[in-house]
């Protein structure tokens, strides 16, 4: 009966070893297959995440050029527009300011009187020994006489009305040579003209500031 016993017991012993035997076997391999499919996982996920890393950096690159073009055009139409108001602002100053001319030459105001004066002294000067007949409107012709004689500009002389004459003027004088065809043109749309001509650049500084 002992040695039965004996027997069974040893039986036991070597079933449980077979048994850990075959559990570490078991234990061994699924930890061997979980690690490969980890580095498998892993490298099927590199391979994946790869492409689209490069795909991603692409789709920003482009989407950062698009930007940088939308953005110069955009300054660009920004640019035109600035460029297009100081052309208007600088239109309205010149209408508004010939408005104000126009209105003192019909009222014969003082500032009007003095353009007149000017501009007969600045003909004068620029006549030099030449003789000129002076034309202006019908109702600047006392006004213009009067100056002549008390600026003693004794190489001018009024003659007809621009009205007569057939020059279309808003004001100020013309005038021309008794000796040929030579004219001196001191009306108000040159004066005005050179007045703007030499104010631009600063109306449109002072434009450019206000947009």
């Amino acid at each position: 009966m002992a040695e039965k016993l004996k027997f069974i017991g040893s039986v036991e012993n070597v079933t449980e070893k077979v048994r850990a035997d075959a559990y570490s076997k078991i234990d061994a391999t699924v930890d061997a297959a979980l690690k490969e499919a980890k580095e498998l996982l892993s490298k099927k996920l590199d391979e994946v995440y790869a492409p689209l890393e490069v795909e991603i950096e692409g789709l920003l690159n482009r989407a950062s050029q698009r930007l940088e073009a939308e953005k110069a055009s955009l300054e660009m139409e920004l640019r035109k527009r600035i460029e297009e108001l100081k052309k208007q602002y600088l239109n309205e100053v010149i209408e508004k300011a010939w408005e104000v001319v126009l209105k003192e030459a019909r009222e014969g105001s003082e500032r009007y009187v003095k353009t007149l004066e000017r501009a007969l002294i600045n003909m004068s000067k620029e006549a030099g020994d030449d003789e000129v007949e002076v034309y202006a409107l019908k109702k600047d012709l006392e006004t213009v006489k009067r100056i002549i004689e008390e600026k003693g500009l004794t190489n001018l002389s009024v003659g007809k009305s621009a009205e007569e004459a057939g020059l279309r003027m808003s004001g100020g004088v013309i005038g021309k040579s008794k000796k040929g065809s030579i004219w001196y043109n001191y009306s108000l749309e040159r004066l005005f003209s050179e007045v703007v001509e030499e104010l631009k650049p600063k109306v449109i500084e002072i434009i450019s500031e206000g947009i």
